[in-house]
C-alpha cells in the first residue's frame, strides 16, 4: 500500500466511501429481514442498497473523468 502522500484520490472518493456503507448496512438489513422471513421488508432493503450502489457507480464514474 502506498504512503498516504503517494495515493491518488479522485473528485467525490468521501462521498462514495458513504454510498458504500449505506448499502452494506442496507445488505445487513437484507439479510437480517431474510432471517426473519420477510420478504416485503428484504426487497425494499434490497432496492434501497442497489440504488446507494449505483449512486456510488456514478459518483466514481464522474470523479474519474
Amino acid at each position: 500500500m502506498k504512503p498516504k502522500k503517494g495515493r491518488r484520490s479522485f473528485r467525490g472518493a468521501t462521498d462514495l466511501a458513504g454510498h458504500a456503507s449505506r448499502a452494506s448496512n442496507y445488505l445487513k438489513e437484507v439479510r437480517a429481514a431474510c432471517e426473519a422471513g420477510d420478504k416485503s421488508a428484504a426487497q425494499r432493503a434490497l432496492r434501497q442498497a442497489i440504488a446507494e450502489l449505483e449512486t456510488a457507480r456514478a459518483g466514481l464514474q464522474v470523479g474519474m473523468e
